[in-house]
C-alpha cells in the first residue's frame, strides 16, 4: 500500500511539473520568436539607415549618374563590409541590376524581388528570401539626387554565424534553426544556433510541416517543443521559417536528483513498512488466520479442542475463548445428535439409528440377516386407559427384556409400539428362535401395585438379503409381516409380497387404474336377479371388471379398495353410473324394462353434487328414474350420517330407488335406517349360504323379512346357491334373490339374450 501510494504521488508529481514545464517551454518559445522578429527588424533598421549615409555620398551619387561604374562598384564594396553584407547591388530605376558585388554578370539582369523595388518608396522593405540555397536577409533603400536616381539592394546572409552572434546579443535559444521549404512537407535546414545539439542532428530525419503553435515533437529519441516562425518573404521566395526547438528532457534535468532522492525515500519507508507488516503478521495477523481457520474447522463439525496460545493480549483471550466454545458446542452436539438417534422413554437407539447400523452392516460384508419388528398390541388400548406414564414405563421395561433376549443384538425402538432387533449373520431359523424367545419373555404380565398388564406381541420377521437389500426397505417389510402376525397362533411371522398392500406392483397398479378409466380397460358385467313370485328375470346388479392388458383380470376387491384409498372411486363410480344408465337407456329402445342397481361407496355419498349428476345423466339418456337402484353399505350409511341423509333425501325426491346392501353385518338398526328413503334391504350373503343347515339364519332371515315388510322394504337375498335355499326365501314371502344359482355375473349382450329368451313363467 506504500508502495502504491508513493508511485501513485510520484506519478501525480512527475506529471504536473512536466505540465508546468510545457507551459513555460511553450510561453518562452513564443517570447523567442518575438524576440528574433525584434532582432530582424533592428537589423533592418540599422542596415537601412547605414545605406541612406551612404546614399548622401556626393561621390556615389555622381558616380551612378555619370555611369562611373567601377566608383559605385568599390563603394558597394566598402559599405558592404562595414554593414557585414555579403552582396550588395545598385539597381536601376526600371528594375534592373545596375552593379552586383558578387556577380559581375548580373549587369542588366532583372532583380527577382521587384516587390521590394515599389515598397522601397514609401516604407522599409526589408524580407528574407531563399538564394540560391541559402538564405539572406534582403533590405532594399532609394538613393535620392535629389530626384530617385536607383536603389541600393543589401544582402545578409543568415548562416549559423549570424544565429550565433544574435544569441550573444539576445536570450535567442541554442536550439534554433532556419529551415527553407523545398517541397510541400520537405525543408531544409540552412543555418542552425549550434550545429553540435541534438536538436540540429535529429532536424535532418524531420518531414512534415512544421506547427505554428508550440506543439510537442519527438526528435533524436528527445521530447521538444518545437514553434515555426514563418518570416516574410517575397512571392517568389520559397517560404523561410525559423524553428525554435525547447528540450523538455533537458528542462526535467534538474529534477533527477530529486527524483532520486524520492526513490530512496520510498525504498526506505517501503522497507519500514515491510518490516512492520512481517513484525504485525507475527503477532497479530497469522494469530487470527490461525483462529479463523479453527473457527472454520468447528463450522464444518470438528469440535477439537484448538491448543492454547500462551498470550495475554486480546488474541490470547479470544483464542481461549473459542477453544472453551469448541469443548461446549462438542458437547451439545453429541447430547443433540444422541436425543436425535435415540428414544427418550427406553435409551435405545431409534428407527433412524438402527437404519444407519443395518447400512453400515449390510456395506461392510455382512451376506445375511434377520430382522425383527416387535410390536406390543395393546399399547393404544394401554395409552387411552391408563395415560402416557404407564405405558412409558411399559415400554422401558419392554426394552429392557428385549435386550436381555437378544444376546448382543441390535436392539431399537421403531415406533410408539413396535420395538426392532437386528440380528446379523443368522439364518430363518435362528431368527424363529430368537422370536420364540422374545415371545416368551414379554409373554410376563408387566406389573405394578394393583396393576397387571398383558402385552400380547407380535413379531414380523425380514430376511437379508432374501426379502430386501436395504435397511429401509427391510425395515418396512418387517412392520407389514409384523401386522400379519396380530392375532396368528405363532404370534410371528415371515414377510410375504402376495400380502403386502404397499409393495411396488400395487403402487404402479393405483397409476394404471387412472389410465384404465380413459383407455377402456374397463368393463360393466351384470348379475341378474330373480323376482321370487313370478319366478322372473326382471332387474340386475352392475358389477365393474377390470381386463388388464399385461396382468389380466384383476379383482374388484383389489383395484375399488385401491380406488378407495387413491380417491379416484369417485371417478370409478360416475364411469360406471354413465355405462350403466346408457345400457338401461339402450335396453329400453330393445324393449327391455329392466332396473339396474349402481353401488355407491362412502366417498360417494359425501359429494353433494352426485344427486344433480345422476339426474342430468338420466335425462340424458331419457331414463325413467324408477329404472335406476342406488346400492349403498351399512357402514356408508352410520359413517356420515347428516352429510349421506342430504344426498339420499335428494335421491329418494328424485325417484331413484335406494338400497342398502350386506344388511346384517353392519352396525345399523332398522330403526335408525328407517329415517332414510330406503325402498330395499339386501340381506348379506353370510346369512343365506347356510339357509338349509343352519336354523338359526332361517328365523334370523325370517325375522329380517317380516320387519322389512312391516316397514315397507323390499327383501333381495344374496348368495342363493341351491334350489332349497331359493324355495325357502320364496316360502317367507322374500321379493328378490340373487346368485350363483340363479345366474353368474355376465355382459350386456347376455343378459339381454337371456332375459329375451327365458320362459314366461320359470321355477328353476
Amino acid at each position: 500500500m506504500l508502495a502504491t501510494v508513493q508511485l501513485i504521488t510520484g506519478a501525480l508529481v512527475y506529471g504536473v511539473t512536466r505540465r508546468a514545464l510545457i507551459v513555460d517551454g511553450e510561453r518562452q518559445l513564443v517570447a523567442n520568436a518575438k524576440a528574433f522578429d525584434a532582432q530582424m527588424d533592428d537589423v533592418s533598421a540599422r542596415i537601412a539607415g547605414n545605406v541612406r549615409v551612404m546614399a548622401l555620398d556626393f561621390a556615389l551619387r555622381q558616380a551612378i549618374a555619370e555611369g562611373d561604374r567601377g566608383t559605385v562598384l568599390s563603394v558597394l564594396h566598402n559599405h558592404g563590409r562595414r554593414v557585414g553584407a555579403s552582396r550588395m547591388q545598385l539597381i536601376n530605376l526600371d528594375g534592373t541590376i545596375a552593379v552586383d558585388t558578387a556577380d559581375v554578370h548580373a549587369d542588366g539582369k532583372s532583380f527577382p524581388f521587384s516587390e521590394l523595388i515599389q515598397r522601397a518608396f514609401y516604407e522599409r522593405a526589408a524580407e528574407m528570401a531563399a538564394v540560391q540555397g541559402r538564405v539572406y536577409w534582403i533590405v532594399v533603400v532609394p538613393i535620392y539626387a535629389p530626384q530617385p536616381v536607383g536603389l541600393v539592394v543589401v544582402y545578409v546572409q543568415v548562416d549559423d554565424e549570424l544565429l550565433a552572434h544574435m544569441q550573444e546579443l539576445s536570450t535567442l535559444r541554442r536550439d534554433v534553426a532556419l529551415e527553407v521549404q523545398l517541397a510541400p512537407v520537405q525543408w531544409q535546414a540552412v543555418a542552425f544556433g549550434d550545429r553540435s545539439a541534438p536538436f540540429a542532428r535529429g532536424l535532418e530525419h524531420v518531414t512534415g510541416d512544421f506547427p505554428s503553435q508550440p506543439s510537442l515533437r519527438r526528435i533524436a529519441q528527445s521530447d521538444y517543443i518545437v514553434l515555426a516562425q514563418p518570416l516574410r518573404h517575397p512571392y517568389n521566395s520559397a517560404p523561410v521559417v525559423i524553428l525554435f526547438g525547447y528540450s523538455l528532457d533537458d528542462a526535467l534535468r534538474p529534477y533527477h536528483n530529486l527524483a532520486l532522492a524520492w526513490s530512496a525515500l520510498l525504498a526506505l519507508g517501503l522497507a519500514a513498512g515491510l518490516l512492520g507488516a512481517w513484525v504485525i503478521a507475527r503477532n497479530v495477523s497469522r494469530p487470527v488466520e490461525w483462529l479463523a481457520t479453527v473457527a472454520k474447522r468447528i463450522e464444518q463439525g470438528d469440535y477439537r479442542v484448538p491448543p492454547r496460545l500462551h498470550r495475554r493480549d486480546e488474541i490470547g483471550a479470544l483464542a481461549n475463548a473459542i477453544g472453551t466454545m469448541a469443548a461446549g458446542v462438542q458437547q451439545r452436539e453429541e447430547r443433540i445428535f444422541h436425543q436425535a438417534t435415540h428414544d427418550a422413554v427406553t435409551g435405545l437407539p431409534n428407527r433412524t439409528a438402527i437404519e444407519a447400523d443395518i447400512t453400515r452392516d449390510m456395506d461392510s460384508g455382512v451376506t445375511q440377516g434377520s430382522l425383527l419388528m416387535i410390536g406390543l398390541t395393546r399399547v393404544p388400548d394401554i395409552i387411552k386407559t391408563m395415560g402416557h406414564g404407564l405405558c412409558d414405563r411399559l415400554m422401558h421395561d419392554a426394552g429392557e427384556r428385549i435386550q436381555h433376549m437378544a444376546d448382543g443384538a441390535q436392539v431399537a425402538r421403531a415406533t410408539d409400539s413396535n420395538f426392532v432387533t437386528w440380528l446379523p449373520n443368522t439364518s430363518r431359523d435362528e431368527a424363529v428362535q430368537a422370536a420364540i424367545r422374545i415371545l416368551e419373555e414379554l409373554a410376563t404380565p408387566y406389573t405394578e401395585p394393583d396393576v397387571s398388564i398383558d402385552m400380547v406381541p407380535a413379531i414380523g420377521i425380514a430376511v437379508y438379503p432374501e426379502h430386501a437389500t436395504q435397511a429401509v426397505a427391510l425395515l418396512r417389510y418387517a412392520e407389514t409381516a409384523q401386522f400379519a402376525a396380530v392375532g396368528s397362533s405363532k404370534a410371528w411371522a415371515f414377510y410375504q409380497a402376495s400380502i403386502d398392500p404397499h409393495r411396488p406392483e400395487q403402487l404402479s397398479l393405483m397409476g394404471e387404474l387412472r389410465e384404465a378409466l380413459t383407455r377402456g380397460q374397463l368393463e360393466l358385467f351384470y348379475q341378474p336377479k330373480l323376482t321370487l313370485p313370478t319366478r322372473r328375470l326382471d332387474s340386475a346388479e352392475a358389477l365393474v371388471r377390470w381386463q388388464h392388458p399385461v396382468r389380466g383380470a384383476i379383482s374388484p376387491d383389489v383395484f375399488i379398495g385401491m380406488a378407495e384409498d387413491t380417491g379416484n372411486i369417485q371417478r370409478l363410480t360416475r364411469w360406471v353410473l354413465e355405462t350403466a344408465i346408457a345400457q338401461v337407456s339402450q335396453w329400453r329402445v330393445q324393449g327391455l324394462q329392466l332396473r339396474v342397481a349402481v353401488n355407491l361407496s362412502a366417498h360417494d355419498l359425501g359429494d353433494a353434487d352426485l344427486p344433480q349428476y345422476i339426474v342430468d345423466l338420466a335425462a340424458l339418456h331419457r331414463l325413467p328414474h324408477e329404472q335406476l337402484t342406488l346400492e349403498i353399505t351399512e357402514r356408508a350409511v352410520i359413517g356420515e350420517f347428516d352429510a349421506v341423509s342430504r344426498v339420499l333425501q335428494q335421491l329418494g325426491e328424485e325417484g331413484f330407488h335406494i338400497a342398502i346392501d350386506d344388511f346384517g353385518v353392519g352396525q345399523s338398526s332398522l330403526s335408525y335406517l328407517h329415517k332414510f328413503p330406503i325402498d330395499e334391504l339386501k340381506i348379506d350373503q353370510s346369512f343365506i349360504k347356510h339357509l338349509n343347515d343352519d336354523s338359526d339364519d332361517r328365523i334370523i332371515v325370517r325375522s329380517i323379512v317380516e320387519l322389512s315388510h312391516d316397514l315397507g322394504y323390499h327383501v333381495t337375498a344374496e348368495g342363493v346357491e341351491d334350489e332349497g335355499t331359493l324355495d325357502y326365501l320364496a316360502s317367507i314371502g322374500c321379493d328378490h334373490a340373487q346368485g350363483y344359482f340363479v345366474a353368474r355375473p355376465m355382459n350386456a349382450d347376455s343378459l339381454a339374450h337371456l332375459i329375451t329368451t327365458q320362459p314366461k313363467s320359470s321355477h328353476a
